[in-house]
Formats: structure tokens, C-alpha cells, sequence
């Protein structure tokens, strides 16, 4: 939506002299001072005194932090996304998978070094049947969020949720490079992180000049985060009905085994 509004206000001229603006002005009993015109090659607008945006809001340096805003919102929306998707699919992999539910993998391995569990919790674990539930919350409250962020935080969530190699498959389901994927997200994750900590000044330079951003980019950068997302979700839906299958198929064994008649000697 931010990258809609700002190509909709996008434009080199604000005009307050035109015909057009003349021909409102009388039909809308407008002062002669109150109307304002931007046109463009999509749209073509009155701006009324009431909206209260003054012309100086409606330049293109003013405009830009719109597109600024679309990635800052894109990214905050992947961070929101990655803890949302394991919450709802984690304890799913550990009621099927049980002790193998974590992955060997170093680096998700890593984002977990120092977590513990009291002897409380352990004990709980041994007979309580919410154990898969408790023990994903308590996966999601050591990490709080900060590990769920740009294409490390998308991976770990996907290997989490017992998909392997991840980046391969989701890249499949694009049809784009992994690396350009991966390159896009973390320079859009770093990018917020300029906008938000910095005034979008470089890390680098914080002192210097606001760093120059365009709608090709911009626009590059949110569809990426989505298409991503969108990906990821389709593998996870999946990989999900898969273990469900096979804890349904269990399920099914034990109770035929149950069934059986005992043998008599």
C-alpha cells in the first residue's frame, strides 16, 4: 500500500495554476488558493487545503520516506511472520518426530547454545501430554525473536519444521537464485536497520548523507520478503500434512496391535 500511495503522488510538478485546477476551483466553490494538482502517468489529483499537506510534503525527497516505510514494514512483518509459523507448526514435528525433532544442523544448533531446562520442567515432560506444546513455547521464549530475522532466521525456521535444505526449495519454487534471494532479503533486513537506527545513513557513516532509495528497489525488496514467505508457507503446509500422515499411520498400528487376540499356548 505505501508503494502504491507513493506512485500515485509521485511527480516532479505540484501546480496550483492549471486549467484544470481553475475548472475545480469554480466547480467545488474552492478559494483561490486552495487547490493543489499533481498528475503523473497513472493518476491525476486534487488536494484539497483541508488534507492539511503542505506542497513541500509532496516533493520527492518528502515522498521517498514512504518507500522507506514499505521496507521497514516488510521486514517487521517477515520478523513477525518466522514466530508465528513455529508456533503454530512446531509442536506438530515433536509430538511426530520426538527426540529426533532437532536438527543436527551447526548453525540452528547454535542459536540454542545456553538453553536449559529446570528440574520442574523436566519432570513435566515425562508425563504431561501438552509436552510437544511446552516445549516449542519454551524453544520460542529462549530465542525471543532476535534469531528470526533475514535468510538465517527464515532457514532455522525451516529446518525447525523438519525441511531440508531449505534455500534449495525454496529457490525451486520461485525459480530464482539462491543467492540473489538470499542477497536481497539480508541487504533489505540491513537496510531497515540503516532507516530505523540511523535516518538511513550507513552504519559505516552515520554522520553523513541520507542514502538515496528508489521504487525499483523498494518495491524489489517487499516482493521478495512476500514471494519468500509465501514459499516458505506452501513448503511448511505440506511438510505438515506429511508428518500428520504419519502420526495418523502410528496411530493406526497401535491400535490394531492392541486388537490382536493373544496367543495361547
Amino acid at each position: 500500500m505505501l508503494l502504491r500511495v507513493y506512485r500515485l503522488l509521485e511527480t516532479d510538478t505540484v501546480y496550483t495554476e492549471h486549467e484544470l485546477v481553475t475548472a475545480m476551483r469554480q466547480l467545488l466553490s474552492a478559494s483561490a488558493d486552495e487547490l493543489m494538482l499533481i498528475h503523473n502517468s497513472i493518476f491525476v489529483g486534487l488536494i484539497r487545503e483541508s488534507a492539511h499537506m503542505p506542497r513541500a510534503s509532496l516533493k520527492k525527497a518528502s515522498l521517498c520516506n514512504l518507500l522507506r516505510q514499505s521496507v521497514v514494514t516488510a521486514c517487521t512483518a517477515l520478523e513477525t511472520y518466522l514466530p508465528s509459523l513455529l508456533r503454530e507448526n512446531l509442536p506438530t514435528v515433536i509430538a511426530v518426530k520426538g527426540r529426533s525433532f532437532f536438527p543436527a544442523d551447526k548453525d540452528v544448533q547454535k542459536s540454542f547454545e545456553g538453553m536449559t531446562f529446570s528440574l520442574s520442567e523436566t519432570l513435566r515432560l515425562l508425563n504431561e501430554p501438552d509436552a510437544p506444546q511446552f516445549i516449542a513455547n519454551k524453544l520460542l521464549s529462549f530465542i525471543n525473536f532476535k534469531y528470526l530475522s533475514g535468510s538465517k532466521g527464515i532457514y532455522s525456521v525451516a529446518t525447525l519444521l523438519s525441511i531440508n535444505d531449505a534455500w534449495t526449495r525454496i529457490s525451486e519454487r520461485l525459480g530464482q537464485d539462491i543467492d540473489s534471494i538470499k542477497k536481497q532479503i539480508d541487504d533489505s533486513v540491513g537496510r531497515r536497520n540503516d532507516i530505523v537506527h540511523r535516518a538511513d545513513r550507513s552504519q559505516k557513516d552515520p554522520g553523513g548523507e541520507m542514502k538515496e532509495i528508489g521504487y525499483a528497489w523498494s518495491k524489489q525488496s517487499v516482493d521478495t520478503i512476500a514471494n519468500v514467505c509465501y514459499a516458505l508457507d506452501e513448503l511448511v503446509e505440506v511438510r505438515i500434512k506429511e508428518l500428520k500422515a504419519e502420526m495418523s499411520a502410528v496411530r493406526k498400528d497401535l491400535v490394531t496391535e492392541e486388537a490382536l487376540p493373544l496367543e495361547t499356548s
